[in-house]
C-alpha cells in the first residue's frame, strides 16, 4: 500500500499498538518506555510484521531524541555547564575509556576480532541511552538530584564521544583518521563560535515572544532552533543532538525558556515514542546458540559490566555510595546510539551480522528492564 492510505495504516498500526500497551504498563504502575519498546517488538518485521520498515522508524525517531536533547539545553544555562565540567570530562570520559578498553580486549579474545571492530563493540558498550535515561529522570522529576546531574554530566560526555566512535567506523577503511579528525575539530570550533554570536539576538528575540504570549511564534522559533542548529551541525559531521543542546541553552537564561519549553515538549514527546517503537523493531531472535551466547554476553556487558565501571569511578571522584549506586543503576543500558553503530557496521562490512544480531536485541532488552527499574533504583 502506497501513498497516504500506507501513513494512515502505519500510523493507525503504531498509535493503536503503543496505546493498548502503554495503557497496560500504566495499569500497574510501569513507565510508558518498556511499552513502547515492546509495542514494537511485537508489531515489527521481525515478529506478526505490521511494521515492515523500522529503519524508516528510526530516522523520524532521531528527532525526538534532537528535541529531548533541546529541552536538556533549556534547564542549563553556561555557567551551570561550566560547574559540571568535572564531572563531564573526568567521570564521564574515564567511564567511556575505561568500558570501551576492557569490552575491546574482551572482543579480541574471544572473538579473535581486529582492533577497530573490537573498539566500536566497545563504544556501543560505553553508551548509555540518553533518550531513555534523561525521560525516566524527568517522569520523576529527579534531573536536579545529585544522581541525575551525574547521570546527565556522564551522558553529555558519552554524546562527544559518539562523534568519534562514527569518525572511526567512517575511517576504517580508508586511514583518513587524522584528516577527518582536524575538519571535526575546525567544524566544532566554528559551531560553537557560531552559537555564542547568536546568543545575544537568540535572547533578545526569546524575550520578545515571551512577552507578547503568542504560542505559535513560540514553537516556531524553538523548531528553528533545533533544526537549524542540528543541519549545521550534520553538515561538519557533528552530533544534532549536541548541537540541540547548546541551542537550548542559548535561552535557558532568560524568562522565555518556560514558554518554549512547554511548546516544544508535544512535538518531542510523540517522535520520543516512535523512536522508541523504532528500538522495538530492531529486536530479532534466533534459535541459533551462537546467537544466545552473544545476547547474553551483549547483556552483561552494558549492564552489569557498565554498572561495575561507573559506580567505583563515582566513588574514587568523592561521590558518596548511594548517588554512585543510583547514578551507576541509570546508566546501565544500552543506548540508541549502539543501535546506529552497530546497524552501519553490518552494512559496511565491519561486523557479522552473526555479531550484530544478538546484540541489538540485547540492547533493546536492556532499555526495557532499564525503563522499568530506573524508579525504583532512585527510591533506595
Amino acid at each position: 500500500m502506497h501513498g497516504i492510505e500506507g501513513l494512515l495504516e502505519i500510523s493507525a498500526i503504531l498509535v493503536c499498538g503503543a496505546f493498548v500497551f502503554a495503557t497496560l504498563f500504566a495499569r500497574f504502575g510501569l513507565p510508558s518506555i518498556p511499552a513502547y519498546i515492546l509495542a514494537g517488538a511485537l508489531l515489527g518485521p521481525h515478529t506478526f510484521g505490521l511494521i515492515a520498515d523500522g529503519e524508516a522508524l528510526s530516522t523520524i525517531g532521531e528527532i525526538g531524541v534532537v528535541l529531548l536533547l533541546f529541552t536538556l539545553g533549556l534547564e542549563f544555562s553556561f555557567n551551570k555547564l561550566i560547574a559540571l565540567r568535572r564531572l563531564i570530562f573526568g567521570v564521564g570520559a574515564l567511564q567511556v575509556l575505561l568500558t570501551t578498553s576492557l569490552v575491546a580486549i574482551g572482543a579480541t579474545v574471544l572473538f579473535d576480532m581486529e582492533m577497530t571492530a573490537a573498539f566500536i563493540v566497545g563504544g556501543v558498550a560505553a553508551m548509555s541511552s540518553t533518550a531513555l535515561c534523561l525521560k525516566s529522570l524527568a517522569s520523576i522529576d529527579a534531573l536536579g538530584r545529585p544522581e541525575g546531574r551525574i547521570a546527565i554530566a556522564v551522558l553529555l560526555f558519552q554524546d562527544l564521544a559518539a562523534v568519534a566512535f562514527l569518525l572511526l567506523h567512517d575511517s576504517a577503511a580508508s586511514g583518513a583518521m587524522i584528516d577527518g579528525l582536524l575538519t571535526l575539530t575546525l567544524g566544532a570550533a566554528a559551531l560553537i563560535a557560531g552559537l555564542f554570536l547568536a546568543r545575544g539576538p537568540v535572547q533578545t528575540l526569546a524575550q520578545w515572544i515571551s512577552g507578547r504570549g503568542d504560542t505559535e511564534l513560540a514553537q516556531l522559533l524553538a523548531l528553528s532552533m533545533v533544526f537549524g542548529s542540528s543541519l549545521a551541525a550534520v553538515a561538519i559531521g557533528l552530533s544534532p543532538a549536541l548541537a540541540a543542546f547548546a541551542a537550548g541553552m542559548l535561552i535557558s537564561e532568560g524568562d522565555a525558556r518556560n514558554i518554549v519549553e512547554r511548546e516544544i515538549r508535544p512535538f518531542r514527546d510523540l517522535f520520543l515514542g516512535v523512536f522508541f517503537l523504532s528500538v522495538g523493531t530492531q529486536i530479532q531472535i534466533s534459535a541459533d546458540p551462537v546467537f544466545w551466547r552473544v545476547f547474553l554476553l551483549g547483556i552483561l556487558l552494558v549492564t552489569f559490566f557498565k554498572f561495575i565501571v561507573i559506580a567505583p569511578v563515582l566513588i574514587l571522584s568523592g561521590a558518596d555510595r548511594a548517588t554512585a549506586i543510583k547514578a551507576g543503576g541509570i546508566l546501565s543500558q544500552g543506548s540508541e546510539f549502539g543501535l546506529v553503530l552497530l546497524t552501519l557496521s553490518a552494512s559496511s562490512g565491519l561486523l557479522t551480522l552473526q555479531i550484530v544480531n544478538p546484540i541489538l536485541t540485547a540492547i533493546a532488552c536492556t532499555m526495557i528492564i532499564s525503563g522499568m527499574i530506573i524508579t525504583r533504583v532512585l527510591k533506595y
